[in-house]
């Protein structure tokens, strides 16, 4: 199973990052298309916000366990924090999606008051 958390903040409730960790199990290694469907949508999201919004993120990556984990630095300026609220929102909205068809593969959850 896929587990996804995704942390907000405590002031403004904005998000602040995401971990999602393991496989799905839908299928076989190399042919599981949920596991690599959630694989390319963290991975766009984490594009979108070092190269397009030009965040600086703090990124921890194991590829053979299926786990990324990226936050917000705790410094981002309120601006760059409002941007990012478009893809975190667009990865939710994606995994929740997902989560509609698939939810004996992926559980998800919202942790608030991080920082």
């Amino acid at each position: 199973m896929t587990n996804i958390k995704f942390f907000k903040s405590k002031n403004e409730n904005y998000f602040v990052g995401f971990v999602c960790s393991g496989h799905t199990g839908f299928d076989e290694s190399g042919k599981d298309v949920l596991c690599a469907t959630i694989s390319g949508i963290t991975q766009s999201i984490v594009i979108g916000l070092k190269d397009v919004c030009g965040i600086k993120l703090k990124l921890k990556r194991i590829d053979k366990d299926g786990y990324i984990k990226v936050e917000l630095p705790k410094s981002i300026s309120l601006d760059k924090l409002k941007e990012s609220q478009i893809l975190f929102e667009t990865l939710y909205k994606s995994i929740n999606d997902l989560m509609e068809g698939y939810s004996e593969y992926i559980s998800m959850e919202v942790i608030e008051n991080v920082y």
